[in-house]
């Protein structure tokens, strides 16, 4: 079979259904028909979101971030998209611009220290292209509750909430500058602090994820005051267990955001669906304060209290990258009303400084209506009064009064609408995507390519459409009288393009042709798929402009990659091979080959054969007698290797090395250190660190930072990731203790781990499993060779490539040769075709299966 027969002309995407695949964020297809070892199989978790922070002790707060329970991702290309909403989903979702917050300081109050933080943000904003927003450059800054730089405690759990936070604020307002205040602990007279401490450093915006279930009559009398500052937006979130407040959200003087679920619908005008966000006993929190008064711009009347929430944003599958703690893994999915908060902290900045002496919190509800997203549909939970647990037309209490359609609803002032349709001026057809905007305003075509903009009343100028691939025209000014609305259609002209062709291969010993996607970065255009046989592609882009390819395997285990091109006026051809990740392992026809070098420490009189122990100005350093019989608490068995601080004379002072022997990793793709370890850690006086040194100890990078909470651990086993220092030849590590009368640190069983893929003699057979009568393509048919029982693979749907059918497979058969393959599929008989394998190389087979009687 030739591979022109898989890529199907026979289905067509229009471009505005491709857009909405892409800002759905489809993910590649994975296991493409592929069965997983068990080990990661195992991996694959759910989605289910859980709580990061318990349930606060009397008289404090708990961060209301969710974290999904799947597994992180790591390593991604800078093209790649994580998994979640990004900030190009937000925007689009919500009208607002791309670079918008110059100017602006948008402040978060969080309870302990994130260590990780500037850098965990430095990664989220180089991910989706943000502006850097460093200590460095003045963008970022973190200080104490007073101000200062004597950072509290670290705390695992606020400290995925920190992360979410500042993601959340960098991917709404990326050129907004950001104050992080840290209180002493999650103490509700603490966060309360902070919230003075960030107005008093002149932030107009303060964003609180945090609270506490109910309201009290003390709330206002104890607390009110830290969070009543006219002109300025303070913001807190309503909670996540369903109906029900919770305080700081239910004071008059804060702008109280519930959460909704924001999901890409190609199919409505806005290209968004938004409901009632809803996870199982979870939900935004709503209702009415029994002891707060209503404020006067309040107009429900079910309520004779302060009605809870005013606004609201998604609260559900929004990307975020933290590494700190045993919670902080790379990227992952959070949400909770920890979520909606920021956004709702950031699109105030967007909109601009409050007027002085006035509460942001009243300004949705002077524009009636425009400027919001009314969400009418979902509920949070049972009440008495409906409206206030169930969505519906107009105001409600678990969206409040709707979600950010631009910037009107959050800024004072009279306004106007700007309508239109922005069309392909050759062909007449709509162009969707297309941003319309002048300044902070901005909104984005629908399919039909029609806009609504809301702008401030008066003369607007600038007023510009851009969209890829198309010239933009010169920009207009236009006159908005308040309350009214002004139509303006434009007409963009097509740039001309040129061809971007290449093959995307296998890197890693087989070199054959992989079936995978090229997302061209900041195009809204579907991506590309390479054909499945040749691994052949063939975009067409927009001349004279650069672009980043973001190149991602449809077979599990590839690494993705990103390529750099740049358009003259002809064709320019663009290869690429991709890495077998050694970590994951799953890339089929590979085989993992460990080398490992353990130590056990079973001496008790002196350090094993290659390692040494050296001091630094100490009074004792590393033993192996286990001087003060504590016993091994590593997990591990027999002699340890101890380092003791808590023993007199009073006073002592460490600064000592366990050193290794130099380990070769030359031939390793990737390696890893694990070892066991116990101990009791006082971080203001003691430092536990791992580090790596590739020139026999004249230098050394840190490789573990130690404990990041005080207290005892033992029966712990850390694993450290070595892959940067695969394919040295020499590797010594360190284990490095510095502690003034502190306590001690025990070490067992260290392991050096290095990995290898070794490729397996085979080729991959690739086609589709379809109904021999209606030619449709079946999923979830099976694939097997009689030759290799192993070797089975199932048919999957192909939704983002238009050029290959569903029923889709690919399947690795060891060996060369004549095979018999066998497609079965429930309902259908089985069918037989003889495939003729060939080393490193995809042949195409394909099968039509006919319905049983």
């Amino acid at each position: 079979m030739t591979s022109s027969s898989l890529r199907r002309e026979r289905i067509t995407v229009s471009r505005a259904v491709r857009h909405g695949l892409a800002a759905a964020g489809l993910s590649a297809l994975v296991l493409l028909g592929v069965t997983p070892p068990a080990s990661a199989a195992g991996q694959a978790g759910g989605t289910d979101l859980t709580p990061v922070c318990g349930t606060p002790a009397e008289g404090h707060a708990s961060c209301y971030a969710m974290r999904s329970d799947e597994p992180p991702l790591r390593r991604l290309a800078a093209a790649q998209t994580p998994p979640g909403l990004g900030p190009q989903d937000l925007r689009s979702a919500y009208s607002l611009p791309a670079d918008g917050g110059a100017g602006q300081t948008i402040a978060i109050v969080d309870a302990y220290d994130n260590p990780n933080a500037e850098a965990d943000l430095a990664v989220y904003r180089a991910q989706y292209g943000l502006p850097p927003c460093t200590t460095a450059n003045g963008c970022f800054r973190k200080v104490d509750q007073r101000g200062g730089t004597d950072y509290p405690t670290s705390n695992d759990t606020w400290a995925g909430e920190i992360a979410l936070d500042l993601d959340m604020v960098s991917a709404v307002a990326p050129q907004a500058h950001i104050l992080l205040v840290e209180t002493d602990n999650d103490g509700l007279d603490r966060l309360a602090a902070g919230v003075d401490k960030a107005v008093e450093l002149g932030a107009k915006y303060v964003s609180n994820s945090y609270g506490r279930t109910g309201d009290f009559a003390s709330d206002q009398e104890t607390y009110g005051s830290s969070y009543d500052h006219p002109g300025v937006a303070i913001v807190a979130a309503s909670g996540d267990n369903g109906y029900g407040v919770s305080f700081p959200a239910t004071l008059s003087t804060v702008t109280a955001v519930g959460g909704t679920n924001l999901t890409a619908d190609p199919d409505s005008p806005r290209g968004w669906d938004e409901t009632v966000w809803k996870r199982g006993s979870y939900g935004p929190g709503s209702g009415c304060a029994s002891y707060q008064a209503k404020p006067e711009f309040q107009k429900d009347t079910g309520c004779s209290g302060r009605s809870v929430a005013d606004v609201s944003a998604v609260a559900d599958n929004v990307a975020v990258y933290s590494t700190f703690g045993s919670l902080g893994t790379g990227w992952q999915r959070y949400g909770g009303t920890s979520a909606s908060t920021p956004v709702i902290a950031a699109t105030y900045a967007l909109a601009g400084p409050p007027r002085p002496g006035t509460y942001p919190n009243a300004y949705p509800y002077a524009t009636d209506g425009p400027g919001l997203n009314d969400i009418t549909s979902g509920s949070n939970g049972t009440c008495a009064t409906a409206y206030l647990c169930t969505a519906g037309t107009g105001y409600d209490g678990p969206t409040g009064l709707g979600t950010p359609s631009g910037l009107a609803a959050f800024r004072s002032g009279p306004s106007g609408t700007l309508t239109g349709t922005v069309t392909d001026a050759k062909t007449g057809g709509p162009v969707a995507g297309a941003t319309v905007g002048s300044g902070l305003d901005v909104a984005t075509t629908r399919a039909d390519g029609t806009y609504t903009l809301n702008l401030p009343a008066g003369e607007v100028g600038g007023l510009t459409v851009t969209a890829f691939g198309y010239a933009s025209p010169a920009a207009v000014t236009v006159d908005i009288t308040d309350g009214t609305t002004v139509t303006r259609d434009f007409g963009l002209k097509a740039l001309p393009r040129t061809h971007v062709r290449g093959t995307v291969r296998d890197g890693s010993g087989h070199g054959w042709p992989l079936y995978a996607r090229i997302a061209v970065e900041g195009s809204p255009e579907a991506p590309v798929w390479t054909d499945p046989v040749t691994g052949d592609y063939d975009i067409s882009l927009p001349k004279d402009a650069g672009y980043r390819l973001g190149i991602t395997a449809a077979l599990p285990g590839y690494e993705p990659l990103t390529r750099e091109v740049r358009l003259g006026g002809g064709p320019v051809t663009v290869d690429a091979a991709l890495t077998a990740d050694p970590d994951a392992a799953t890339a089929v026809g590979y085989d993992l080959h460990r080398a490992q070098h353990s130590e056990g420490f079973d001496s008790s009189t002196a350090a094993p054969q290659g390692w040494t122990v050296s001091d630094a100005g100490s009074d004792n350093g590393w033993r192996f007698d286990d001087p003060n019989e504590r016993g091994n608490i590593t997990g591990g068995s027999g002699a340890f290797a101890v380092i003791e601080s808590d023993s007199g004379p009073f006073g002592p002072h460490q600064d000592t090395s366990l050193v290794s022997p130099s380990y070769d990793l030359s031939d390793a793709q990737s390696a890893a250190l694990t070892f066991r370890t116990g101990y009791i850690t006082n971080l203001s006086q003691q430092h536990m660190t791992v580090d790596a040194s590739t020139d026999d100890g004249a230098t050394w990078q840190n490789v573990w930072g130690g404990p990041k909470t005080g207290g005892q651990a033992d029966h712990v086993t850390v694993r450290v990731p070595l892959r940067d220092y695969a394919g040295q030849p020499s590797v010594r590590l360190r284990f490095h203790f510095v502690a003034n009368w502190a306590y001690f640190w025990e070490v067992d069983d260290v392991t050096v781990e290095s990995r290898t893929l070794e490729p397996v003699p085979g080729g991959l057979t690739a086609g589709t499993v379809e109904d021999a009568r209606t030619g449709h393509g079946l999923v979830g048919a099976t694939v097997t060779d009689a030759s290799a029982p192993d070797a089975v693979a199932s048919t999957v749907a192909t939704p983002e490539d238009p050029a290959v059918g569903d029923g889709l497979y690919t399947l690795f058969t060891p060996g060369t040769g004549v095979h018999t393959l066998r497609a079965t599929a429930d309902g259908y008989a089985p069918r037989d075709r003889r495939a003729v394998t060939h080393g490193d190389r995809v042949t195409g087979t394909s099968f039509a299966l006919r319905a049983r009687p």
